[in-house]
C-alpha cells in the first residue's frame, strides 16, 4: 500500500501579513500640514486680489487726473476762437484807438436778457474767467455746491464747427449763435444822418425790414462818436432809427460813419459772406445778393468740483470734476443743471497767465492806437502784448482778477488732485500737496499748501500749462 506525498509550504508562500492603515498621529499630522498649505494658498490669494484692488485704485486715480487734464485743457485751448473774429483792442491790423475794450468782467450766471453792449463786448473779449468762489444769479441753473477750497474755471468761444456739417448738430431755433460778417458792405455800412442819446439814424440804404438789425454789434468808425461799439436792442425799418441797448457816451450825428461786427443773438442772422452785393455806389447796404453768413453755436463753459453722494456706500462722497454749459431749456438760455464729468477729483487750483508787458519793456496801454517801433515794418508793437504771459495770478474773492487783467490773459495752469474713489484699509495719507507755483526757494506757499487729509484714501497732484492759442497767436509778433 503506497502512501500520497506530503506537501509542506515553504514560508515564502506563506499569506503576507494584515495591511494596516494611518495611525491617528500620522493623521492629525498630514490633516494640519493640508491646512497650513491651504491657509498659505488662501493668503496668498488674498493678498494678490488685494494687491489687484490697489491696482486698480491707482489706475482709477491716474487715469482719472489726466482725463480731467484732458478735459479741461483742450476746452482752454480753444477759448476765445470766434470763427474769424478779432476784438479790435488785439487787432494789430487797427489804426484806430480801439473802443471794445472790456470795462466789466462778466457774470457768466446773468440772466440772458440782460445781457448789455458792456457785458457783450466783455464776453468776447474775456474768453477765459477763474474764480475760488462758484457765482451766482438766475442764469445758472440748479447748480451743484462748490467743494470747498476749490476753483472754478470759465471758458468761453464759439463751436470749431457750422451747424450741419459732419458732426456738428443742426441749428435749434432760439439757441445762441454767433455770426461774422465778412462782407465789405456790411463791414463799411455806411454814413448816419442823425442819432440821439441812445439811438442811431442808419444811411439811406440801411434795410426796410423792421427788427432787421436787433441782437446786431454796431461800431462807430470815424467822426462824431466815433470808437462806440453798441448792441441794436430795436429798429425800426421805416425811419432806420436803430436804438441800442446802452446810452451812447458821445452820440453820433451825420458825420458819422459805421460797421457792422457780429450777431450774438437767438433770431436774426442777417449778415452775408464776402461774395455779397450791395446797392448804391459805392456798394452799401441792403445786401441783395450773396450767401448768409455761417452762425456759429456760443459755449460758455463753467468747471468746478462738486461731492456727490457714494452709490454704494451711504454717509460717503466722490469729489467730482462737473460741468454747467449754456445752452436753452424750457424757452430760456442759461446754465443748466451741471453734468459729472470725472470722479475722485478732490482738488482744483486754476492761475491765468497775463500778458501785460510789451515785447519791448513798456506796460500794455489801450488807450491808444497801437504804436510800432519800425512803423515802416510793422514789427515790435511798443504797447501791445507779445503773447507771452508776464505774471501768474488766481483770482480769488479777496484779490478779484479785474478786466484789464483777464483781457489780457494768454495762458492757464491747472493744478488738479486726483483721489482713490474707495479708501485702502491700513493705510493713512500723512502728505501735504502744493496745488499753484512754488516759491523762490521752491517751498510751497501756504495758499496753495492742501494740508494733509490722514485718512484712508491715495492721491497724486497733476500739473499742465496750457496756452490760449486764439489770444496769445495774435500778440506774437516778430
Amino acid at each position: 500500500m503506497s502512501c500520497a506525498p506530503i506537501f509542506r509550504r515553504s514560508a515564502s508562500t506563506r499569506s503576507p501579513l494584515r495591511q494596516r492603515g494611518f495611525t491617528l498621529i500620522e493623521l492629525m499630522v498630514a490633516t494640519t500640514i493640508s491646512l497650513l498649505l491651504l491657509a498659505a494658498m488662501v493668503g496668498m490669494y488674498s493678498n494678490l486680489s488685494g494687491s489687484q484692488r490697489e491696482m486698480e485704485k491707482m489706475n482709477g486715480l491716474i487715469e482719472n487726473g489726466r482725463f480731467a487734464m484732458q478735459v479741461l485743457g483742450e476746452d482752454v485751448i480753444h477759448a476765445g476762437f470766434w470763427g474769424g473774429y478779432v476784438p479790435q483792442f488785439d487787432d494789430f491790423t487797427s489804426i484806430a484807438v480801439p473802443g471794445d475794450v472790456p470795462t466789466v468782467v462778466p457774470n457768466p450766471c446773468r440772466q440772458y436778457t440782460n445781457w448789455n453792449s458792456a457785458y457783450r463786448i466783455a464776453l468776447v473779449g474775456i474768453p477765459v474767467q477763474s474764480y475760488d468762489a462758484l457765482p451766482v444769479g438766475a442764469g445758472c441753473v440748479a447748480p451743484l455746491v462748490q467743494r470747498p477750497g476749490t476753483d472754478v474755471l470759465v471758458v468761453r468761444h464759439t463751436d470749431t464747427c457750422v451747424p450741419g456739417d459732419v458732426n456738428c448738430d443742426a441749428a435749434v431755433a432760439g439757441k445762441l449763435y454767433l455770426q461774422l460778417t465778412t462782407c465789405a458792405a456790411e463791414r463799411n455800412a455806411g454814413t448816419a444822418t442823425s442819432g440821439g442819446a441812445s439811438t442811431i439814424t442808419l444811411g439811406a440804404n440801411a434795410s426796410p425790414t423792421d427788427g432787421a438789425y436787433v441782437g446786431l454789434m454796431l461800431r462807430t468808425v470815424s467822426g462824431v462818436g466815433a470808437g462806440q461799439n453798441r448792441v441794436i436792442s430795436a429798429y425800426d425799418g421805416a425811419t432806420h432809427v436803430a436804438t441800442v441797448s446802452t446810452a451812447w457816451t458821445t452820440a453820433p450825428d451825420n458825420t458819422t460813419t459805421y460797421s457792422f461786427e457780429y450777431v450774438l443773438g437767438t433770431t436774426v442772422f442777417p449778415l452775408h459772406k464776402k461774395d455779397c452785393v450791395g446797392t448804391g455806389t459805392p456798394a452799401t447796404l441792403p445786401v441783395t445778393a450773396g450767401a448768409i453768413a455761417d452762425k456759429r453755436r456760443f459755449i460758455s463753459d463753467i468747471y468746478y468740483i462738486s461731492d456727490i453722494p457714494h452709490p454704494d456706500n451711504p454717509g460717503q462722497v466722490i469729489p467730482t470734476l462737473v460741468r454747467t454749459q449754456l445752452d436753452l431749456a424750457s424757452g430760456t438760455i442759461a446754465h443748466q443743471a451741471p453734468v459729472q464729468l470725472v470722479e475722485g477729483i478732490e482738488g482744483f487750483r486754476v492761475e491765468l497767465g497775463v500778458d501785460n508787458i510789451s515785447k519791448t519793456g513798456a506796460a500794455v496801454d489801450y488807450t491808444q492806437a497801437v504804436n510800432w517801433a519800425d512803423p515802416d515794418t510793422k514789427t515790435t508793437p511798443t504797447n501791445r502784448g507779445d503773447g507771452a504771459s508776464d505774471v501768474f495770478v488766481r483770482c480769488t474773492t479777496a484779490l478779484p482778477c479785474t478786466a484789464a487783467q483777464l483781457m489780457d490773459v494768454v495762458a492757464v495752469n491747472l493744478y488738479v488732485l486726483s483721489r482713490s474713489r474707495d479708501p485702502t484699509p491700513g493705510y493713512t495719507d500723512t502728505k501735504s500737496y502744493c496745488l499753484g507755483e512754488p516759491a523762490a526757494d521752491g517751498s510751497c506757499p501756504a495758499a496753495n499748501t492742501i494740508a494733509a487729509a490722514n485718512d484712508q484714501y491715495k492721491r497724486h497732484v497733476f500739473r499742465t500749462s496750457v496756452r490760449v492759442t486764439n489770444t496769445s497767436g495774435r500778440r506774437d509778433t516778430p
